[in-house]
């Protein structure tokens, strides 16, 4: 009977035991389950918190991108209009109207520019060639393309040395309001620079030259 009784008790602690030992795993299960649930919201939190962040951020580089490539091609288009070496770019080709072919045709005018240098008088005689002369500034508006023009050439403005005036071929003053004259070297020839500037230069020293002449 003793033994009987011992026996029933280690079964009964064992069962015991079993038990207990299945209770902690589930409590353990329990609690890394809870662990997982309470860790998903924090890592789904996480990642609805960074892809805004991470679509700013590329958002914000793409327009910065555009942005420089904007202000690289129009930087590139006002670099090219300003210092373009014979005429602006709109005005630069075949189109001739009733002028003669190689001319520019522009508001009732013909005009060309040479690509050889001369001296101011050879210039003038090479006009003259092509029934037309040096390049007379008569109107900002009715010659505005002219404010593009980046290299110096030649025109018709010669200082007279009698009254120390400058006068065009035709014999015509120069206004002031029409074009200035910038003094840089003790000459009575001009070339044109650029924004209705002209520039006194040595009347031998070779530069290229514009032919004007009206439309017939």
């Amino acid at each position: 009977m003793e033994l009987m009784r011992d026996t029933k008790t280690q079964h009964a602690w064992g069962m015991t035991e079993f038990h207990n030992h299945h209770t902690d795993l589930a409590k353990r299960n329990v609690s890394k389950q809870r662990l997982k649930q309470r860790a998903a919201p924090i890592t789904r939190r996480q990642r609805e918190t960074s892809l805004p962040v991470l679509l700013a951020w590329f958002v914000a580089v793409a327009m910065g991108l555009r942005f420089i490539i904007m202000v690289t091609i129009w930087s590139t288009i006002v670099k090219n209009s300003l210092l373009n070496q014979e005429v602006p770019t709109s005005f630069n080709g075949d189109y001739s109207g009733p002028c003669p072919q190689d001319w520019i045709f522009y508001r009732n005018n013909c005009y060309w520019f040479s690509n050889e240098s001369k001296s101011w008088n050879q210039s003038q005689a090479s006009c003259m060639s092509k029934n037309s002369s040096l390049l007379k500034i008569y109107s900002r508006v009715d010659q505005d393309f002219f404010k593009l023009v980046k290299s110096y050439h030649w025109i018709g403005l010669v200082q007279t040395p009698t009254d120390r005036t400058w006068r065009w071929e035709d014999g015509s003053m120069v206004s002031p309001d029409i074009l200035k004259i910038v003094t840089m070297c003790n000459s009575s020839c001009v070339v044109y620079g650029s924004s209705f500037k002209g520039y006194t230069e040595d009347c031998s020293t070779p530069n290229t030259y514009i032919c004007m002449r009206k439309t017939a």
